[in-house]
């Protein structure tokens, strides 16, 4: 069984790997959506041309897009690991297991208005049924023949 300062290891190191993957893809991208470089004039959705542009130096319309879209996702990782970290160093001050503390309104039963219970997500393998129902292959017309 893997235990509570491993855990923290780990997590520590995966944060390490996501800061260190935006902080290298980052700059390439921008170099990539830099808007003096010239712009591309061949199709602006083609990955190929994208491709081709980038090696160019010019600025391609796909990766612009890239390039915005990895902004967003970097700020919202980001946002996360100062969550996350942040929460981290508030619950170290706290008792090792959660289930451990009890409090007066769960021993009594009566929560007040401003009580709330814990949500409890399920574990592990959840099966779900899915029913489809099969239509009848309908006939297709055929063409008129000359």
């Amino acid at each position: 069984m893997v235990d509570e300062r491993e855990t923290r290891d780990l997590v520590t190191e995966l944060r390490i790997l996501a800061e260190l993957v935006i902080d290298r893809v980052e700059p390439a991208l921008r170099r990539l959506d830099d808007p003096e470089a010239p712009h591309w004039d061949g199709c602006s959705w083609c990955p190929l041309c994208a491709l081709a542009a980038a090696l160019r130096g010019e600025r391609h319309d796909l990766l612009s897009l890239v390039a915005t879209e990895f902004d967003a996702l970097a700020a919202v990782v980001r946002a996360y690991l100062d969550d996350r970290s942040s929460t981290a160093a508030s619950t170290s001050a706290r008792p090792a297991s959660p289930a451990a503390q009890t409090t007066d309104a769960d021993e009594s039963g009566t929560g007040g208005p401003g009580a709330s219970t814990p949500s409890v997500r399920p574990g592990g393998y959840q099966p779900i049924t899915v029913t489809t129902t099969s239509q009848p292959d309908r006939e297709r017309p055929t063409p008129p023949t000359q």
